[in-house]
């Protein structure tokens, strides 16, 4: 429980930061550039986020199951793993720019943005110490970068608001705070233990990389696919100007999922061993997590939709007037990537890759089926319902398709709220000792000097 309170308080961090600092930053940039403008901006996010889902290649979780199971080849994973994201990166980028250019030709804005927003997926090939950091329970290496650039370039944006900055603009300033946070990642790994990324490539590890990751690979577009594919569905059938108004709901909407990722995160390594040490020990913890991934995000759906308009409205003003809405029904989307998320890193564990990849094909089909079908007359609220009934297509997958037989009988506990007030008590006195711990070390290391 230290170590997850440790990782995860980091990655918190990290997430808060862009739930709070990043939203009004974004906010400030809708109201200014405008619903269209902003609209043209996410559908070069939503474009770039899908094809760079394939430069990941589903590596993300094995490199970290790997390094936490086998520390000896770490440095030969991490190496391998950078030359594989590079060239994927680069290969994701062209195919984006081809797409703008042959599909948005008459539009040099679209172009213009897909470029910028597509550097950032050869950039995020650097991902890959995120993965080791994760494995070693030190994500603070990567975390303290990554925030106090992201802060700095928001202080920034704001100013370029008051300065009257254009689209381009704060595209560029996205790109160099990308640039300047990898670059300090990148130093910082190289100089500990004067590490060597280009004499530790292997091309077995590639090999062995590559094998084990594609169904993770498939899945992690799959999920990408169904979390943006409203937007480009939306830009097809309809203007840029409902994107702009179902991205500015959605961005409030998908905030959130930053919860369900930090635990994930923070107690795979533990659940992996945990499972090698107890079985009952290790089943009893996934379902203290369904039950309080469930709980928690039902009440976070309830209050957000009641307050979606007010919300809205303060953050956008009044040019984004079909946000609310849409945000009172997106936001219903939690409760199904809040246990999507605990019950793939499951499926991950037992090692069935290929459930998560069915899972996500089900949700993919019943999303753009939807989209298409409820788009036309219903714009960005059709594109919210979507998204929901999708996500819930995608947790019913997991739990019918489970080869374990265990996941039907932990959906059900997850509803006992009593067992839910439990798993608080539980959580808090973990947290007391992990508070305590914690003080006495800084007494011990510098309040006694």
């Amino acid at each position: 429980m230290h170590k997850i309170f440790t990782n995860g308080g980091w990655l918190l961090a990290d997430k808060l930061a862009r739930l709070f600092i990043g939203l009004i930053t974004m906010a400030m940039i809708a109201r200014h550039i405008g619903p269209e403008a902003f609209g043209i901006w996410n559908y070069a996010l939503a474009l770039t986020a899908i094809v760079g889902s394939l430069a990941i290649l589903g590596l993300d979780k094995v490199v970290v199951k790997e390094v936490v199971s086998h520390p000896q080849r770490e440095n030969g994973i991490i190496a391998s793993t950078l030359v594989i994201r590079f060239a994927a990166g680069l290969l994701a980028f062209l195919v984006c720019t081809a797409v703008v250019y042959f599909t948005k030709s008459d539009s040099p804005l679209y172009l213009y943005c897909t470029l910028i927003t597509g550097l950032t997926i050869i950039l995020q090939s650097f991902d890959v110490f995120d993965y080791f950091y994760q494995a070693k329970n030190e994500v603070q290496q990567v975390i303290i970068p990554k925030v106090v650039l992201f802060i700095s370039f928001c202080i920034i944006k704001i100013v370029f608001v008051y300065l009257n900055g254009t689209l381009l603009i704060f595209l560029w300033l996205s790109f160099a705070e990308l640039l300047l946070t990898y670059l300090i990642i990148l130093i910082n790994y190289l100089r500990k233990a004067n590490r060597h990324l280009i004499m530790a490539v292997s091309l077995t590890e590639v090999r062995y990389l590559l094998l084990h990751s594609w169904p993770l690979m498939f899945t992690g577009v799959l999920i990408v696919l169904y979390l943006k594919s409203d937007q480009l569905l939306l830009d097809t059938l309809s203007t840029a100007v409902q994107v702009g108004e179902y991205a500015a709901a959605a961005r409030i909407s998908e905030l959130w999922y930053a919860l369900p990722t930090v635990i994930a995160t923070a107690l795979l390594p533990g659940l992996i061993t945990k499972k090698r040490a107890s079985i009952d020990a290790y089943i009893q913890a996934m379902e203290r997590w369904l039950r309080l991934s469930f709980w928690t995000s039902t009440m976070i759906a309830l209050v957000m939709s009641f307050f979606a308009t007010p919300v809205t409205q303060l953050l956008y003003g009044i040019q984004y007037p079909k946000s609310g809405i849409i945000l009172s029904i997106h936001i219903w989307a939690n409760i199904p990537v809040f246990l999507c998320t605990a019950l793939m890193q499951y499926q991950l564990i037992e090692g069935s890759y290929k459930t998560n990849l069915y899972a996500s094909v089900a949700g993919l089909v019943v999303n753009i089926f939807i989209n298409i079908l409820l788009i036309p007359s219903l714009g960005g609220t059709g594109a919210a319902i979507a998204t929901v009934v999708s996500y819930v297509a995608v947790c019913t997958s997991l739990v019918l398709l489970d080869k374990t037989g265990r996941l039907v009988l932990l959906m059900q506990k997850m509803l006992y709220p009593a067992e839910a007030v439990a798993d608080v008590r539980y959580m808090f006195d973990a947290f007391k000792i992990f508070a305590d711990n914690f003080l006495s070390v800084i007494r011990e290391k510098y309040l006694t000097k």
